[in-house]
């Protein structure tokens, strides 16, 4: 069933006539072309790093083209901070990995069931505890012993992956591929390698919860020790309420937008994503706002459900981002709120269960609702079951379905 739309974002639009567009926000940048005045635009995102400079697309004698002008050029802007504030943030994630997931899933479930080999179950079982770096050590001894097993190279790269070892999986990947052909690894395989090709952020820092890579062009060396103890107190406060103690810390990607763009193909629309390992698209200059850590606490209860055993199946998207967003500040305004109960009584919105997992091909405006919708399930979530813990909800998969229904009645489904 198709998400309704339930938002109308403000008409943007040029304000004076031959505004340039420019193919960046500096005022020698190249000029992309020339605005006439009333030129409808479409916001795809804005900076925030000093400058309130927007990345637009705009139609001009009929052709689409792509660019930035200041926020002064633009029309519109005060209804559209009303408008975002009436809803819930959806300059997120497009959540963990829809495909990395099932072939980890598939994998780790086949090799903890039908294998004889005790270290390549331990591996399976580690890395579904979001414990990759031992599983790689157990998985590069099956290698030795079983160099032709294309399931175990294919796990060897997850386990690569996650730990941040990009190269490697690349290659363990590669060699899963020429042994057993996989549609969907080959998939993987080809986004890693662009991933590889884009990706120039080398700096790196350590905490206790948290290893952070990041572009020292981009960011600035106190700037992301600030982040680092941010994702360190942040991760502390998340574990505390959802229960996930991974006993290896969880590797953090900082980049420019458009590097973070290239490198993990997100939707335009996304400013961060979960696959094993957090990408954030950073926008803040030197200081650390409201926003973008809101969208680091967001991907880090992405990780935190991870090391979360959730069954033979991942985590359903509504909880993953209801919590992501719950725990990260976000908060529905009552408009939204009283929109999502009109449409659920006149059966115009989706069940929970109903809801898709994959939600990166959605368009702005469908995401706005999915994402509202799983922050009124998570809110319906800690209003009926605080008491019981959401922690104990988490530490019982199998009741979730239970749970989803219960919810399904409390939204007026």
């Amino acid at each position: 069933m198709a998400l309704p739309v339930l938002f109308f974002f403000a008409a943007m639009a040029v304000r004076s006539d031959q505004t340039p567009l420019r193919s960046g926000c500096d005022a020698e940048d190249h000029v992309v072309a020339s605005l006439p005045a009333g030129t409808p635009v479409e916001l795809r995102f804005r900076l925030s790093d000093g400058t309130d400079c927007f990345k637009v697309a705009a139609t001009v004698d009929g052709k689409d083209i792509l660019g930035y002008v200041p926020a002064s050029a633009l029309t519109g802007l005060a209804k559209l901070e009303e408008d975002r504030s009436a809803s819930a943030s959806v300059d997120i994630s497009p959540g963990v990995s829809n495909a990395l997931t099932q072939q980890q899933t598939a994998a780790t479930n086949h090799y903890m069931v039908h294998t004889s080999d005790p270290a390549i179950a331990r591996a399976a079982q580690l890395l579904n505890a979001s414990q990759p770096a031992q599983a790689l050590e157990q998985l590069q001894a099956a290698i030795q012993r079983h160099p032709k097993d294309p399931n175990i190279l294919l796990l060897a790269g997850l386990a690569a992956y996650r730990s941040d070892q990009l190269r490697d999986a690349i290659d363990y990947w590669k060699q899963s591929l020429d042994l057993a052909p996989n549609e969907t690894l080959a998939t993987i395989y080809e986004n890693a390698r662009r991933e590889a090709a884009a990706d120039r952020s080398g700096e790196k820092l350590y905490g206790a919860h948290i290893a952070l890579r990041y572009e020292g062009e981009a960011l600035p060396a106190d700037t992301a020790r600030a982040i680092l103890a941010m994702l360190d107190d942040d991760y502390s406060r998340i574990s505390a309420q959802l229960g996930c103690t991974p006993d290896e810390r969880i590797v953090a990607i900082v980049q420019n937008r458009e590097s973070y763009l290239r490198s993990t193909g997100a939707a335009e629309w996304s400013g961060g994503q979960y696959d094993g390992r957090i990408h954030i698209a950073w926008t803040d200059g030197a200081q650390v706002g409201p926003q973008m850590q809101r969208a680091l606490a967001h991907e880090l209860v992405h990780a935190c459900l991870t090391s979360i055993p959730s069954g033979s199946t991942p985590w359903p998207a509504w909880l993953q981002e209801g919590l992501a967003q719950k725990l990260s500040g976000d908060a529905l305004h009552s408009s939204v709120r009283e929109q999502l109960r009109q449409l659920a009584a006149s059966h115009a919105i989706p069940r929970l269960e109903n809801i898709g997992q994959d939600w990166s091909g959605m368009t702005k405006q469908n995401a706005v609702a999915a994402y509202s919708l799983a922050l009124a399930a998570a809110d319906a979530l800690y209003d009926s079951y605080a008491n019981y813990g959401i922690r104990n909800v988490l530490r019982n998969p199998d009741g979730l379905a239970r749970i989803t229904a219960d919810l399904d009645q409390k939204l007026g489904f």
